[in-house]
């Protein structure tokens, strides 16, 4: 009898093991696979969560900047199984010991679109090359929406472009490369021609699609959406330019985040070969992202002619330059060739920020002003930046500013030593920081107003007519339903800063 028992129990032992050693996925616990990704890899995350389902992997998404992903890495290696980026030269930094098994997804150009009535009155062609770009910007014939160069892939790859076009296609940019005088006159023109900076490459569409502008930067597969949504809507549509003299290209690498566990490894691969298999190739080419690094492809319904596209030309890509180079790059953009921000800080002082509140915003504002701090991250203020700060409660308290963007002590002190105290209306302040800017001349700065508060807001505002936009952090008890309303009235964005208020600074710093 006791025989017969121990020969059932082994036989289903047996089977439940086989059961588990042919599933597709980890079942022995369970545990989430969980990606690091690039922001722009979002509208991928239904592909491999069905893929995921089936084979009953738990898989779960953390989306940043790519730029931020080595940053997050380092912070937390354990909580990460993968690392899905734009491009691999922001994983260039991370060591081959954490990071392994690196393989490109899908090949994504940046490049300038233009509206066709622009692009044929500018004479605009396929041979057209960066240096015609600075010229039309020069001549005051073309202004465009340009993501952060300091904050994403999309922005910094264009840059790096703009650089190595412009220096003359040396063989690999180097940091002599950099020290050119004509070369830093080249890109100041270019970059006074940008009418709107943008940490998030939907929302710079978003800008694109509200308001009247020309032009603007960013991957072809999402210039390709706005084009059939443009053409749909009877818009005009843009006409893609690919510099001749040479394009940035972004990788999609997907890679393996080393933690010494078997299981995850192994859905790892799962995942990896789904990506690479042949339909999901085809399903990415079908959603605009070309899956060969020359360039070619096959679906003429996605890549049409009538955009600029030539499907049977190879694409010439910039080779990318070694990590200091690309460093030094970003951060001579930051001080010198960006155009200059003037930027008013609204700043919560009402009673309901005494104590925590007071303190993270005092942290928050002496990282944001102080320059060395601040270029840790590439948030730094330049220069020839105009800073204004209007504390406030029911009333604004004060109005100052600086004289110079790098010198802010004395601005800092003062913030230091404002009292918390009194009520709370955030659109006085707000109105009188667009009355500081309406005398600053948005060829020549992009003006933006940074408004922080803690708590539901009384009063309205008087003339609701707003050309500047007005980025909101929010903390406290803040009303999102009051911020999201000035965000939609501006064209800005509201932040929540309740977790990390010094991310929220950041991440507004990639739109002024």
């Amino acid at each position: 009898m006791y025989k017969k028992i121990l020969i059932v129990l082994l036989l289903v032992a047996s089977l439940y093991s086989l059961c588990s050693c042919t599933s597709g996925g980890n079942t022995a616990d369970n545990e989430p696979f969980t990606v690091l990704s690039s922001s722009e890899n979002e509208d991928l995350e239904p592909l491999l969560m069905e893929f995921a389902s089936k084979n009953k992997i738990d898989l779960r998404f953390v989306y940043t900047g790519s730029l931020n992903i080595p940053y997050m890495l380092q912070a937390n290696q354990r909580s990460y199984d993968a690392v899905w980026s734009s491009n691999s030269i922001w994983n260039a930094s991370i060591s081959s010991s954490v990071l392994k098994n690196s393989k490109s997804i899908s090949v994504n150009p940046v490049i300038f679109a233009v509206k066709k009535a622009k692009y044929d009155s500018l004479g605009f062609s396929r041979d057209t090359v960066v240096s015609d770009l600075v010229s039309a910007v020069e001549a005051g014939h073309l202004k465009f929406l340009m993501p952060s160069v300091t904050q994403t892939n999309s922005g910094a790859s264009a840059y790096i472009g703009f650089l190595n076009c412009l220096a003359g296609n040396p063989p690999v940019l180097t940091e002599e490369d950099l020290n050119s005088e004509a070369l830093h006159e080249s890109l100041k023109k270019l970059f006074k021609g940008v009418a709107r900076n943008s940490g998030n490459d939907e929302y710079l569409i978003d800008i694109f699609n509200s308001g009247d502008y020309d032009a603007l930067v960013n991957y072809e597969s999402s210039l390709i959406e706005l084009n059939n949504r443009l053409i749909k809507s009877n818009k005009e549509p843009l006409m893609f330019i690919y510099p001749s003299d040479g394009v940035s290209v972004s990788d999609s690498p997907f890679a393996y985040v080393d933690n010494n566990n078997e299981n995850k490894l192994k859905n790892f691969k799962l995942l990896q070969d789904f990506l690479l298999s042949k339909d999901t190739q085809k399903k990415l080419e079908s959603m605009g992202r070309r899956t060969s690094y020359g360039g070619l492809v096959e679906n003429e319904e996605v890549f049409k002619e009538s955009y600029g596209i030539n499907k049977n030309s190879y694409i010439s890509p910039i080779k990318y330059p070694a990590g200091d180079v690309i460093k030094k790059s970003l951060a001579l953009y930051q001080d010198m060739f960006r155009k200059p921000s003037a930027v008013v800080f609204c700043l919560d002082y009402s009673g309901s920020m005494y104590g925590v509140g007071n303190r993270q915003l005092l942290a928050a504002m002496e990282k944001i002003l102080n320059a060395n701090e601040a270029s840790k991250d590439l948030i730094q203020f330049a220069q020839h930046d105009e800073i204004f700060v209007i504390p406030f409660e029911a009333e604004p308290i004060w109005v100052d500013s600086t004289e110079s963007g790098t010198d802010t002590e004395p601005l800092i002190s003062k913030i230091k030593s404002t009292e918390v105290n009194g009520g709370t209306d955030i659109y006085k302040p707000v109105e009188l920081a667009r009355d500081i800017l309406s005398d600053f001349d948005s060829d020549t700065y992009t003006k933006s107003i940074v408004l922080m508060t803690d708590g539901e807001s009384n009063g309205r505002f008087e003339n609701r007519e707003f050309d500047i936009p007005v980025f909101s952090i929010m903390f406290g008890d803040a009303n999102p339903e009051q911020l999201d309303e000035i965000s939609r009235l501006t064209n800005g964005r509201t932040f929540d800063g309740r977790t990390d208020l010094i991310n929220a600074f950041k991440e507004i710093r990639a739109y002024n």
